[in-house]
Order: C-alpha cells, then sequence, then structure tokens
C-alpha cells in the first residue's frame, strides 16, 4: 500500500508538472506569436505594405496551383524551344545573311541558356547543317511549333486576374504567333546594336581623367546588367499587356521588376549548383540528365514568371480603391 500511494504522489506530481510546462509552452508560444506578428507588422510598415502584397500574391499562388501551372508550363517550353531558336534564324534570315544569324544565335545560346547548352548547341547546329535556309513555308512551320509555349504562358499570367475574361483561342496564337515574330525581328536588331557596342570601345571616349569610358568597371557593369534590362522588359510586357483586363504600368512594372532579378538570381544559384556538382542529375537520370538539368532550369524560369503575374494582381488589389478578387484553381476556369 505504502508503495502504491508512493506512486499515486509521484504520478499526481508529474501531472502537475506536465500541466505547468505545457501551461509555459503555450504562453512562450504566444508571446513569440505576438513579437514575430509586431515584428512583421513593422517590417510591413517601413516597406509601405510590400509584405503584405507579397504575403497574399503567394496565398494566391498557390491557391490557384501556380507550381503545377509551371510544370507544364515547362513541358510545353522544352517543345517549344528548338522550334523557336530555329524560327528566330528562319525569320533573320529573310534580313541578314543565314550564316550570320546561326553564328549570332548559337553566340546568344552560350550567353542565355546557361545550362545543357551543349546538348541544344549540337542538335541546332545539325539541323543547320542539314538545311542552311528555310523557305517561307519552314518559317511558318516553325513559328506555329514555337507559339505552343507562349499560349501556355500567356493563359496563365490572364488565370492571375479574376476579373479577366478568359483568352480566347484566336487571340492567343495571334498573339503567341507575333510575340515570335517580334522576337526574330528584335534579334536582328541585337545583331545591329552588338557591332555597334564592340565598336565604341575604339573611339577611345575619355571620361577627363584620362581613362576610357570602356575600360572602367562602370562600362562592366552597364553590360552585365543588359540580361536583367531585356527581362524586365519582356516581363513588363507580358504582365501589362497580355492580362484581358486593365492593368497599370505601376503594377506590372514592380512584378516586372521583381521577376527580372529573380529569374537572373535563380539562374546563377542553379548554374553554380550544377557546374560546383552539388546537383548531379545524371547521376540518378545517367545520359537523361542533361535534358532533366534544362528542364528543371525552364521549370525555375516558368515559376518565377507565373508568380510574377500574381504579384502584379496582389499588387492592383492592395493599391487599387476597388479590389480585385483572388485568381480561381486551375480547374475552374474552362479552357
Amino acid at each position: 500500500m505504502r508503495d502504491l500511494r508512493i506512486t499515486k504522489e509521484i504520478l499526481l506530481s508529474f501531472e502537475r508538472k506536465k500541466g505547468w510546462l505545457q501551461g509555459w509552452l503555450h504562453e512562450l508560444n504566444q508571446s513569440v506569436s505576438s513579437l514575430l506578428g509586431k515584428i512583421y507588422q513593422l517590417a510591413n510598415r517601413l516597406s509601405f505594405g510590400a509584405l503584405d502584397i507579397i504575403r497574399d500574391a503567394l496565398h494566391t499562388f498557390i491557391e490557384a496551383r501556380g507550381a503545377e501551372a509551371a510544370a507544364s508550363l515547362a513541358f510545353y517550353a522544352l517543345f517549344s524551344l528548338f522550334p523557336l531558336l530555329l524560327s528566330l534564324v528562319a525569320i533573320g534570315g529573310f534580313f541578314l545573311e543565314s550564316a550570320v544569324i546561326q553564328e549570332y544565335v548559337l553566340g546568344f545560346i552560350r550567353l542565355a541558356i546557361p545550362v545543357s547548352t551543349d546538348l541544344i548547341l549540337g542538335n541546332i547546329t545539325q539541323v543547320l547543317l542539314q538545311r542552311e535556309r528555310f523557305g517561307i513555308l519552314g518559317a511558318i512551320g516553325l513559328i506555329w511549333s514555337a507559339s505552343a509555349a507562349f499560349i501556355t504562358l500567356f493563359r496563365n499570367i490572364n488565370r492571375a486576374w479574376m476579373q479577366a475574361k478568359p483568352l480566347s483561342a484566336l487571340r492567343s496564337r495571334l498573339t503567341a504567333l507575333a510575340t515570335v515574330i517580334v522576337l526574330g525581328i528584335l534579334l536582328v536588331l541585337a545583331l545591329f546594336a552588338n557591332a555597334v557596342v564592340n565598336f565604341l570601345p575604339r573611339l577611345n571616349l575619355p571620361l577627363g581623367f584620362g581613362a576610357s569610358t570602356f575600360e572602367t568597371p562602370l562600362w562592366e557593369v552597364v553590360a552585365s546588367a543588359g540580361s536583367i534590362l531585356g527581362l524586365f522588359v519582356l516581363f513588363l510586357f507580358l504582365y501589362r499587356w497580355i492580362p484581358n483586363t486593365s492593368v497599370r504600368w505601376s503594377e506590372a512594372f514592380w512584378a516586372a521588376l521583381v521577376a527580372a532579378f529573380g529569374v537572373e538570381f535563380s539562374t546563377d544559384l542553379f548554374t553554380w549548383a550544377v557546374s560546383s556538382g552539388l546537383a548531379q542529375y545524371r547521376l540518378i537520370y545517367g545520359s537523361l540528365g542533361t535534358i532533366v538539368t534544362l528542364l528543371f532550369w525552364i521549370y525555375l524560369v516558368s515559376l518565377i514568371a507565373i508568380f510574377g503575374a500574381y504579384l502584379s494582381a496582389s499588387i492592383a488589389q492592395h493599391t487599387r480603391d476597388t479590389a480585385v478578387p483572388a485568381p480561381t484553381p486551375l480547374d475552374e476556369e474552362g479552357e
């Protein structure tokens, strides 16, 4: 009996301590939550409401299954990548010598696509060796194939805006075809701009203290910022004009800025991970590792591009007098 009484006392003491510990943990949790809430509110005020905008954008992005949409876009983009690059050669061939355009496109691939470059260059070079020039029908076929990824991208950008009417199949296709053609024309213009940039250092323009303008670190920064600027302009166009609703320049501007820096940073980080051996896709996928690496990079870019659309819609929701309703999941919009 004595042992039983001692055991009961020990159990009662343990229950009391357990209850005290649970109460203490509950109070600690409330204190930490309150502190984090105050820190969040302070940071949100200091950022002029940017944290609320990002939080709501993430919430609607997740609710609308944005990650699945990015995976779908990456799938279409992978199949449209080679027709797109070949269509750029075909369009540029109507303005300049085909060999010049081919060389410039191959150089563009080395700079713009950081992973699986050898795979892409090898396939593009093999096709170009078999067919040096593309006729009108061939160019139309390539442009049509390349437009599939843009159609998927446009639909997902439009989906971020609940009040936007679904894009018609005709409008989506025509806009996608026009985008590919514009990219081809921009390629030709970029070729001329590249020639001008390469010629400028020969002018040896002084800054005033004896150094050439094009030998300074400032010029290197300006040159390296070209890719970010190009991405920014591309996203600005997409977020401003693609949604089938009214979008303000400020709403598209900040979303495009975030998306451009996001793509640049994630690309540099992923390239470092692959080159350093941190991401060893070949060990798992074998000979398919190169394709998987390319597909995952496209997925990262697609993820950021689609999130930028939701960020733009969230900016509108927080800055307009009339709130913008949250977007619906993928399966709620008729396709």
